[in-house]
């Protein structure tokens, strides 16, 4: 069947349709097959963004030592000034420059990360070698950038920098380690949750968001209900919401945050309730339809919607 798969693969390889191709370098990557270099080299000139970087991500993921010149064509980089090249791609914001004529960012970003997965050289050895300094705006920097790199290389360090004296190093660490995914960050992003500072507690909640671990709910619920920042409840709101897991403790802190002193804070609730289709929250949803803030009410409208469609119509169950 694997033998029947990678055939499958290599021959979507040479599909003229954008979302085939784009499914068969992606599946290319997955599976490491080396042997689809030269398809996945030729759909780095496709006119679609999206089949380019997934194209240059499945390079990245076999090591295609012989893509290094096709990826330095699209960053436009010379040997001498790749690892500029490198860094500024890397921090291209996704979504900018779509109707430019100039290369993707997203399609930038992607070969960047590809170069520095077959070539860490490039760049992710200067970001390690300043993660050895004690320069906050050094150390904070070199987090970002290993991370917007997907760089396997510094997350321990990063794991210890979560306790650094400086709150700024605190919360790029947190950043850095959330946007990485990285699950052995749990027990510390946990621990920074109570942090004195509102921003690490505040990327604390957004890592434990990209990283959806079930161990930490009950510690987020806690800040939804108990911190003294308006902002920092609101984050914990959403990223409750977005775990998709309807543990009662979750669903009772979303609930209580409807009575907060705070609109923002109720609206991001209203919206996590409706995303969790937590049906037995429709009365107190329901009572924010006359809330004073427009934005809220509107909001109620929205989830009492959802709520009572839940309601009416059971989930299915293969049990």
């Amino acid at each position: 069947m694997a033998a029947e798969l990678e055939k499958m693969v290599l021959d979507a390889l040479d599909s003229e349709d954008p979302n085939l191709l784009r499914a068969a370098c992606y599946l290319a990557g997955e599976m490491g097959l080396s042997q689809a270099e030269r398809g996945l080299i030729k759909a780095l000139s496709h006119q679609a963004w999206q089949v380019q970087a997934e194209a240059a991500r499945a390079l990245g993921r076999i090591g295609s030592k012989g893509a290094l010149p096709f990826l330095r064509r699209l960053l436009k980089a010379s040997e001498g000034d790749l690892r500029q090249k490198v860094l500024a791609a890397a921090g291209a914001k996704p979504g900018s420059g779509e109707d430019s004529e100039e290369t993707h960012p997203e399609v930038l970003r992607a070969a960047a990360v590809a170069i520095n997965r077959i070539e860490p050289k490039v760049a992710q050895e200067a970001l390690l070698a300043a993660l050895a300094a004690d320069q906050p705006a050094l150390l904070s920097a070199a987090m970002a950038g290993l991370a917007t790199l997907e760089a396997e290389a510094g997350r321990e360090r990063m794991l210890e920098l979560l306790e650094h004296a400086d709150a700024g190093v605190r919360a790029a660490a947190a950043a850095a380690l959330g946007r990485l995914r990285e699950r052995q960050a749990v027990p510390g992003l946990v621990e920074r949750l109570q942090d004195d500072d509102a921003r690490v507690r505040k990327e604390a909640l957004i890592a434990l968001n990209h990283i959806k671990d079930a161990r930490a709910l009950g510690a987020m619920a806690d800040r939804l209900t108990d911190d003294p920042e308006a902002e920092v409840r609101r984050v914990a709101a959403i990223a409750l919401g977005n775990t998709r897991l309807r543990h009662p403790e979750v669903i009772e802190a979303l609930q209580k945050a409807l009575k907060d002193r705070s609109p923002e804070v109720r609206k991001a609730a209203l919206s996590s309730l409706a995303n969790l289709k937590a049906h037995q929250a429709l009365e107190d949803a329901a009572r924010l339809l006359g809330d004073s803030h427009e934005e809220v009410a509107r909001q109620a409208a929205v989830t009492v919607t959802v709520l009572g469609a839940a309601r009416e119509t059971p989930e299915y169950s293969s049990e």
